[in-house]
This record gives C-alpha cells, structure tokens and sequence, in this order.
C-alpha cells in the first residue's frame, strides 16, 4: 500500500478517497465506498455518483437486505459481487461497500481511518 504513502492530503476527505483507492487496488476491487449508518458517503473510489448511491443503500443491504428493489445493486455493480464489511471508526459504525474480486478486509483498514479522521489536537505530531 505504498501509493497512498506517495500521493497525501492533510485533507481528510481527500486523504480517505487516497487510501480507498490504495485499498481497492490491493484486493482488485473496482469500486469502494465508506458510508456512515445513515447512509451518506464519506469516502470513495471512482465516479462520485455511483458512490453516493452505494452509501446510500450500503445501510440498507446491512440490515434489511429484502428491502432493496430485485436487481439494484447488480445493476450498480454490473454484475460484479457486491461485498460489505461494517466497520468501527473513531467509536461509530460505518459500512465499506464495493465491488469486484471477492476478498477479506484486512483490520488494519480501520486504524487508517481513525488516524485520517483523527482530530488534529489528537494526533501525535
């Protein structure tokens, strides 16, 4: 995961879709999005208007799958597997949602986001 230790933003919105983007590479993931629970996107992979809608049923797909029209994510997801993982960041649960190669999510990808959105009186200088 060296490309995100290339390319940094003290931006935390940026520094994310940075580190999204190392990660989906890593595990051959064509698109990813972290959603908060209320289903609004934090960080993304790709073009911006297929995240926001992946953000937005990703709360959905987690708790009440059967709720989701027949056919929508596949749809997003041209075929493709669709995968969600919940996280923990900074203490709330958020979900990572892609698509692509089926593959575990390393834990390590939580203690990135807890540093890139750490407050900044909260980070070791």
């Amino acid at each position: 995961m060296d490309e995100r230790r290339r390319e940094r933003s003290e931006n935390p919105w940026v520094a994310g879709d940075l580190y999204l983007q190392t990660v989906a590479e890593h595990h051959g993931l064509d698109q990813l999005t972290l959603a908060t629970r209320e289903g609004l996107l934090l960080s993304s992979t790709g073009a911006r208007e297929l995240g926001n809608r992946l953000a937005a049923v990703a709360p959905v797909f987690a708790e009440e799958p059967a709720m989701l029209t027949p056919g929508m994510l596949e749809e997003m997801a041209a075929g493709q597997p669709v995968q969600l993982w919940r996280v923990t960041i900074r203490e709330r649960p958020f979900y990572l949602i892609g698509f692509g190669t089926p593959t575990d999510m390393p834990e390590d990808v939580q203690s990135a986001f807890d540093r890139i959105f750490a407050r900044r009186d909260r980070v070791a200088n």
